[in-house]
Order: structure tokens, then sequence, then C-alpha cells
């Protein structure tokens, strides 16, 4: 009789085995069929993932883009989180990076107004005001900021400008230099207190890339030091 028990016993377990390794097998077939554990995606770009991704298992939409410790382009924040298990095709919310929302104040004393506010807009830094002093330095050149060198801002908080007027502004001559280099021809003309503004590129048959051609104020006239001249160079 307690033989018979035992093979009984022996059977229904082996029976349980079977189905709860079955149940198993069946359970995991259709997790990997249809579900999946998210994958980790800060710190990589939507374009990363777009190349890394099987469209048919993940798919992301950007829905934001803020200041982080990140890098400007990198996924900073996703939801569902990582290891979180969720259906096949649905969508992964992602927040990318703007860069750090501090910066450093450079040196800009000296610079010109427009290659500093080019500086600050491509850096997305909000420039609060502009006022104009008398000072020794060239047209339009950067005399001092606020907060001064050296601090760290919010970008969010911004940066006031203080620039040179034209009252203590003195006339410079305009160097020839056609048939020099681009970069020989910003160093010369920086020499003399004149500053490039556009830049337009021509082709011109025998001369090699970035030669200076052309320019819109001719050689030998006279300007206020600090002004821009406009270039042609061969491309």
């Amino acid at each position: 009789m307690q033989k018979k028990i035992i093979v009984v016993a022996s059977c229904i377990i082996s029976i349980m085995a079977t189905i709860y390794f079955l149940g198993y097998l069946t359970l995991n077939w259709y997790f990997n069929r249809d579900f999946y554990y998210t994958p980790n995606l800060v710190g990589l770009t939507p374009e990363e993932v777009s190349v890394l991704a099987d469209k048919d298992i993940i798919d992301i939409k950007v829905v934001g883009k803020d200041f982080s410790r990140l890098p400007e382009g990198q996924i900073f924040m996703q939801d569902p989180v990582e290891r979180h298990i969720i259906k096949k095709g649905r969508t992964i919310k992602v927040w990318v990076s703007m860069g750090e929302n501090y910066f450093e104040v450079p040196d800009f004393e000296g610079q010109q107004l427009f290659t500093v506010k080019k500086l600050l807009e491509e850096k997305r830094i909000k420039i609060n005001s502009i006022a104009r002093t008398d000072s020794p330095l060239s047209y339009n050149c950067i005399v001092a900021t606020n907060p001064g060198k050296g601090e760290y801002v919010n970008v969010k908080d911004g940066i006031s400008l203080l620039v040179s007027s034209r009252s203590l502004n003195k006339v410079v001559k305009v160097p020839d230099i056609s048939g020099y280099t681009l970069i020989e021809a910003e160093k010369l003309l920086k020499e003399n207190s004149i500053f490039i503004g556009k830049i337009e590129k021509i082709k011109v048959e025998g001369l090699e890339p970035n030669i200076v051609v052309d320019t819109s104020i001719g050689a030998n006239s006279r300007i206020s030091a600090g002004s821009t001249i406009n270039i042609t160079v061969t491309e």
C-alpha cells in the first residue's frame, strides 16, 4: 500500500513538474515574442538609437529638450525607465540634453561685439543688455561684462555687455590684402583694428582656395578703427 502511495505521489510530482516546465517555456516564449525589458538609452543620441535599434521593437520619440549635465544632443531621460517591461512596438519617450546650463564667462575684453554675440547665441546664452561707453578700445569692442570673466552664471540668467562707443575712436587705413590667404588677411586687418564681416566665395581658375581677390572697401581707404569690411575669396 505504501509503495502504491509513493508511486502515485511520484507521478503527481512528475506531472506537476512537467506542467510547470511547459508553462515556463510557454511564458518565456510569449514574453520574448511580445515583451522586452527597456534598454538604457541615456547617453546615446536619437540618431545612434535609430541605427542600433530594431524599429519593430524599439521606437523612440523626442518629447523635449532641456539643460543637463550630459553633452548637447545626448538623451538624458527616458520613459519608461531602464529594465521596465513593455510590449514590443511601444514608443519610448526621450528627452535630449541642451548641455550644461552653467558656463564660465570668458575674457571677452577687446573682442568685437558681433563675434561675442555669435558665440553667446550658439551657446544659447541670453544677452540681458548692451551698454556703450567712451573707451580707448576700437569701436564696438567689449569693454567689460557682468558677470565678469571667470565667474559662473546660469545661461537663463544671461550676461550684460559694455561696449566701446565711437567718441574715442581713431581713423585707420585699410591695408592691401589682395592675394593674401584668408588667415594672413585676417591677421593683417586685426593689426589695423579692422575686422572681417561677410565672406563671399568665387571660383577662380589657377588660384588655390581661400585667396583674397576683392574687398568691399578699397586699399588705402580711411575708416574708423573697429569697422568691418566684406571680402571675396577663392573657393
